[in-house]
């Protein structure tokens, strides 16, 4: 009887315990693809997400830029206010070839004082300056006629309080009171952002009424044009603002 039971395929039983070795290659290389395909995804998903942090980030930090520009040009010292802080200073705002400054109100601890602030472009991109609050008169009108007097030196007692490293070039223009001969506001200073030879020796251009690089803005300035470069950006970032309020 045992003759007759027994199984005429021996091996069979064996052949079911486990996976053939093509079928496990099969299944490691599926693995695998699967494992490339979400090792993909996953990194892209990175590299968009810090994108997308770098822009954010970029973008507020020229948002800060522009909100910075406009509070200090509109707290810019009128020409009465400036002969009672100095008699000797004719002009609140001074330009050079790459830097422009202004003197400006300032309010510190329920106290007015004034403050000096600048913007020009350095080798890690635009900054900006500013002094100490200056409580007093004697102490902002020497400061400010300091810096009138060569706008590209910056002086040490100046602090940098803003920096943006993908702005590679400025260009200002200063809004006068002054008419044109085609009853436009002449502009009476202009800067490139870029280093001047002689900048104290600028002369302007005729019938422009613009100059490279002047040390004391005449008369009044009424109001100021801002162009900022963004590396890789073909347009610049432009603000304005009328000294006293805004565009």
């Amino acid at each position: 009887m045992s003759q007759f039971n027994r199984d005429p395929h021996p091996l069979r039983y064996h052949s079911e315990q486990g996976f053939a070795l093509l079928e496990v290659i099969v299944a490691i290389a599926i693995m695998a693809l699967v494992g490339l395909m979400a090792w993909r995804g996953m990194d892209a998903m990175i590299l968009g997400r810090e994108v997308i942090e770098r822009r954010a980030n970029q973008d507020g930090a020229y948002s800060q830029l522009v909100r910075q520009f406009e509070r200090d040009c509109q707290e810019i010292l009128r020409r009465d206010e400036l002969v009672a802080l100095s008699a000797s200073v004719v002009s609140s705002v001074a330009s050079g070839a790459k830097n422009i400054w202004w003197i400006r109100r300032y309010q510190a601890d329920n106290q007015e004082a004034w403050m000096i602030v600048g913007y020009g472009m350095a080798a890690t991109g635009l900054q900006r300056w500013t002094s100490m609050p200056l409580f007093r008169r004697t102490e902002a009108g020497a400061l400010w006629a300091g810096i009138s007097r060569d706008p590209d030196l910056n002086s040490s007692e100046l602090l940098i309080s803003l920096e943006a490293p993908t702005i590679v070039r400025q260009v200002f223009q200063v809004q006068t009171s002054i008419l044109s001969g085609a009853g436009s506001s002449g502009i009476s200073a202009s800067g490139t952002g870029s280093p001047a030879t002689n900048a104290n020796s600028a002369t302007p251009s005729a019938g422009s009424g613009t100059t490279s690089a002047i040390s004391n803005v005449y008369p009044d300035p009424q109001g100021l044009v801002m162009q900022w470069w963004i590396k890789d950006m073909p347009l610049p970032l432009t603000r304005s603002c009328l000294m006293g309020g805004a565009l």
